[in-house]
């Protein structure tokens, strides 16, 4: 009867439990350099999200300051520049970002170009936003540490 017992226990296959162990150490340590590299993902797809949406809100302000008249006859209150010209901040916007509110802050500048009769003006419209955990001094035009830009020039219409 023993000689029953050795041979089965030479035909038993399987894993040991030391082995069990190293096989789930070994797959915990992958799976946390996926999740890390997820989080991350998360992050910049969410930093693009917020980007976009500031990039929205600078174009429609440059849209609608083009289209602003700018002639002889008269020129709208939003392209009077002032001389030095200064950032114009206008309201603060919130806008709903993935299920977050985003707090952005808009500033427009006009300047005259030094040309004949002043026939052009460049436009800059600023957005800027604080995004979270960054830290670092305030940009000039909107006062908050993440900002895009627009510029264009116009010619007057006349």
């Amino acid at each position: 009867m023993s000689c029953n017992n050795t041979q089965n226990h030479r035909h038993q296959s399987g894993f040991t439990l030391v082995e069990i162990m190293i096989a789930l150490l070994i797959f915990m340590v992958i799976m946390l350099g996926v999740a890390a590299g997820l989080i991350q993902t998360i992050r910049v797809n969410r930093g693009n999200v917020v980007r976009d949406e500031a990039l929205r809100l600078a174009t429609d302000d440059l849209n609608r300051l083009k289209g602003d008249q700018f002639s002889v006859s008269g020129t709208s209150v939003d392209l009077t520049a002032t001389i030095p010209p200064a950032w114009t901040a206008l309201p603060t916007v919130l806008v709903n970002v993935r299920a977050g509110a985003m707090s952005f802050a808009r500033a427009t500048q006009v300047t005259d170009l030094a040309t004949a009769a002043s026939a052009l003006k460049r436009i800059d419209v600023a957005v800027g936003w604080n995004e979270p955990g960054v830290t670092g001094g305030a940009l000039p035009a909107t006062g908050k540490n993440r900002q895009v830009s627009l510029s264009t020039i116009i010619v007057r219409s006349d």
